[in-house]
């Protein structure tokens, strides 16, 4: 069914020149940018408040960017192009920092490179890009579920439920920003794709990624609730004949399906698109320790305590039940069978806990289907910043340096199509 445009039009508080489908990371810098170049904005918002997922980023205390933000930090289902590695350079992590000093809000890298607001609260981002847009008269619409886009001539029409029932909206450019399919309390639970399709687009096969991983669990039943921290984890598997391994070193959870922790979330953002082709962690316990260490360290356990039982071999070499574990496992008292063991436990994934547990969404909307500017090639005025598209990073802030970074590609873009430089 059409819509009379002229008579919608008449009411201009229905009116905006540009309306931002979500209120997250990448929506609300999207939209203080296009308040300052003088724009009309309209946000609108299914939850029941802004930047709901943003205040919760990096366990509450606001990981919004990482020091060492490089092209080789993020990755994409489908063929990746120079757009990512052009955007990242031109929005990088000093501009994160002089945009939230703008708003009064300080930000320091730990030790790691990650970057925190100094007061370590996710919510304070959330809170300053709120206040913004109140105090600039930005409209936002809570609770306003955008359901259909059509365009009809050079005008967006937007159906959106809402508290006081169906209502619709004109826009003159659309921007989604309304995340994956991760995490769908947060209300990111990839009704948005419906929408963008059928504007004509394609969307690549979604994994979860950021996410624990399941294992097989038959050597490590006994190690639920044991963390191991530094450890260095690696991934193999195969790939078109050809073996490929990645590693990382961080801390490692064991639980009742597998493993989680540091480690296990940044190496989950590079195989849980491959785990059907057969994916092999290895646990390295003692990274800065040589097999032939902890081999002489366990004859040397053996002489000193000769009526010790065997499984006691690896007493404060590792933790305790991780060392009764390896030794069950080798099912020897060799000194370098167990040190084997200590420097290559390996355990078969067997999947993952899937979107509901993940932080970020691996693939959307391609970027061959976009510009330079992140503009649909298939609607002119339709845009698409952060998670929507087909980017997701590793675990470190990079993920919101995305949603930062995209969303000043989409502002530049509209900004120089309505005349505003």
């Amino acid at each position: 069914m059409l819509y009379n445009i002229a008579m919608m039009l008449k009411n201009k508080n229905e009116k905006q020149n540009i309306a931002i489908i979500g209120g997250g990371a990448s929506g609300l810098v999207l939209a203080k940018k296009l308040c300052d170049a003088g724009l009309r904005v309209c946000v609108y918002e299914r939850g029941e408040r802004l930047g709901k997922k943003l205040s919760a980023t990096g366990n509450g205390q606001g990981n919004i960017t990482n020091r060492n933000v490089t092209c080789a930090e993020y990755f994409s289902v489908g063929k990746t192009d120079e757009k990512v590695s052009e955007i990242l350079q031109k929005y990088d992590d000093k501009q994160v920092f002089d945009f939230f000093a703008s708003l009064g809000v300080l930000l320091f890298f730990d030790e790691r490179g990650r970057a925190y607001p100094t007061g370590r609260q996710a919510s304070a981002l959330t809170d300053v890009l709120r206040f913004y847009l109140q105090e600039n008269g930005v409209e936002t619409r809570l609770s306003t579920w955008v359901t259909d886009v059509k365009k009809q001539g050079e005008t967006f029409v937007l159906t959106a439920k809402t508290q006081d029932g169906e209502k619709r909206f004109v826009a003159d450019t659309v921007v989604f920003c309304t995340g994956g399919t991760a995490q769908k309390n947060f209300g990111t639970d990839g009704n948005a794709y419906a929408r963008i399709r059928a504007l004509g687009h394609t969307i690549t096969k979604l994994y979860p990624s950021l996410v624990q991983l399941k294992t097989d669990t038959a050597h490590t039943k006994t190690l639920k609730g044991i963390r191991v921290a530094d450890a260095r984890l690696t991934a193999t598997y195969e790939k078109n004949g050809e073996r490929k391994t990645v590693s990382v070193i961080g801390d490692v959870i064991f639980t009742e399906y597998g493993v989680s922790g540091d480690a296990v979330f940044r190496i989950s953002a590079f195989v849980t698109d491959v785990l059907h082709l057969g994916v092999t962690l290895s646990i390295d316990f003692l990274p800065e320790q040589t097999k032939e260490s902890i081999a002489t360290a366990i004859e040397n356990k053996k002489s000193q305590f000769v009526s010790q039982s065997s499984s006691e071999l690896l007493c404060g070499i590792v933790n305790n039940q991780i060392g009764r574990a390896i030794v069950k496992r080798e099912n020897t008292a060799d000194s370098s069978r167990l040190a084997d063991g200590v420097k290559n436990f390996t355990l078969s994934v067997t999947g993952s806990l899937g979107f509901d547990y993940a932080q970020v969404t691996k693939g959307g909307v391609p970027l061959c289907e976009v510009t330079e500017g992140l503009q649909s090639k298939k609607v002119q005025g339709v845009y698409f910043a952060g998670e929507t598209l087909d980017v997701d990073g590793q675990c470190g802030g990079f993920n919101l340096q995305w949603a930062f970074s995209s969303a000043c590609a989409v502002a530049d873009a509209i900004i120089k199509d309505k005349g505003q430089v």
